[in-house]
Order: C-alpha cells, then structure tokens, then sequence
C-alpha cells in the first residue's frame, strides 16, 4: 500500500469517529504524510508505510462501526392517546416481563425455532452421529 493510500484510508475510519477522536486522528495522519515527504530511501519507505499500516488497523479495532451504536434503548415505551388523538401520557420505559408462562414442561415455539436455526448455522444437520449403530 503506498503512503497516500494509508493517508486515505485513515481518513476514511475517522469519518467514522465520534467527532472529538475525528479531529485528532486527522491531525496524526496529516503529520504521517508530511513527514513521508522528506523520506527517499525506498526500504525506510516500505517500513514507515508498514508502521502506517499497523496504525491503521488498531484505528479500525478500537473504533464502533457507526458512530450511534454504542447508544443504548431504553427500553418498553407505553404512550397513551386520548379520543382527539393528542397525547395524555409520555410514557415511561418499562422492563421486559419479570415473569413467563413458557418454562421447561412446557416451550415457547419461538425459542425452539430459534434454537434450532442456530445450530442449523452451525452445521449442526442432525444428531445421527450421536446414536451410533442401534
């Protein structure tokens, strides 16, 4: 990868930032590609865009893939219309149900459903295996 492609691609994951960390990044890689324009030796190129790199690539670890999604629900929201269709109750976040009437004896379709999609993901075709020769 040359040096002005690095250049853009730390770009490109600061646009994904949060804007305070945005400014900060932008900052560094300019600094990065001016100081690529005083290099001459190819091999001290070659290492400096390698370091470039690996700079990169931690940008991309430590940063959320969109800038929101570390923003968490509050939950249940209950709001309640009166007859002119204005609103007479905002509403608060409730929990989720504390209790169910599915347990052991007696499953939710939706949870086994689900169950057994997941382990079809993962290969998990049949339980022939198991059984052996009977």
């Amino acid at each position: 990868m040359s040096a002005l492609r690095c250049y853009r691609s730390m770009l490109r994951v600061a646009a994904g930032m949060q804007p305070h960390q945005r400014e900060a990044v932008k900052a560094q890689a300019r600094k990065e590609i001016e100081f690529f324009r005083d290099v001459k030796d190819p091999a001290e190129i070659t290492r400096l865009v390698k370091l470039f790199e690996d700079k990169i690539a931690y940008a991309r670890m430590t940063t959320t893939r969109h800038p929101t999604s570390n923003v968490t629900q509050p939950g249940r929201t209950r709001i309640i219309y009166g007859k002119n269709g204005e609103k007479l109750d905002v509403g608060t976040p409730r929990d989720k149900a504390k209790y169910t009437n599915w347990d052991g004896s007696n499953l939710d379709p939706d949870s086994v459903k689900r169950h057994y999609r997941g382990l079809n993901r993962c290969g998990f075709r049949d339980n022939a295996h198991a059984k052996g020769m009977f």
